[in-house]
């Protein structure tokens, strides 16, 4: 499989157009439109495989769960309609992901979370659940090692305890550690 084309300059003129994503506290219209044309520039990049990789895949995946599970009760047994806050946390927590870590399955939770996975094997596993607020609720199965707990992100980025535990969990080393 080709690798994504993301050149240095690329890059950074990607990761400097994030931030104008995101809502600030600009009202302006001069904002609402640098904001627009940030997301409209990102999205064309995202679109491109060649440019953006898989990444683009899980991203667009969102944008279509943010549709489906908009109204409430879309599962049919009662679950609360995504909120865009939790979508818009879950887009950038993607692409908060540093090259070379494996890219996880995505779900909505019945809640409105969107649940961000790593299942590597049966019994090594990795959950993050994402939602409205900078609370990231993880949790994870590694043989007989397992646990849960709650990190704070800053904008939506993959803390580093998060990413850590990620990386040891989809990593080919065995379950257990020496102390």
């Amino acid at each position: 499989m080709s690798e994504p084309l993301l050149t240095m300059d690329l890059l950074a003129g990607y990761a400097v157009l994030q931030p104008l994503r995101r809502s600030g506290s600009a009202v302006s219209l001069e904002a609402d439109t640098v904001k627009q044309n940030a997301s409209t520039v990102s999205e064309h990049v995202e679109s491109s495989w060649a440019l953006f990789g898989a990444k683009g895949e899980i991203i667009n995946k969102l944008r279509e769960f943010g549709i489906e599970c908009s109204e409430p009760d879309w599962d049919g047994y009662e679950a609360e309609p995504v909120s865009e806050r939790a979508l818009d946390r879950a887009e950038i927590f993607i692409r908060s992901l540093p090259e070379g870590v494996p890219l996880p399955e995505i779900s909505v939770e019945p809640d409105g979370d969107i649940s961000i996975d790593w299942l590597p094997t049966p019994t090594k596993t990795f959950s993050v659940s994402i939602g409205g607020t900078d609370r990231l609720a993880y949790a994870w199965l590694d043989g007989t090692d397992r646990g849960h707990a709650v990190a704070r992100s800053n904008n939506g980025d993959v803390p580093p305890r998060i990413l850590q535990e990620i990386q040891r969990i989809t990593s080919h080393e065995p379950a257990f550690r020496v102390a």
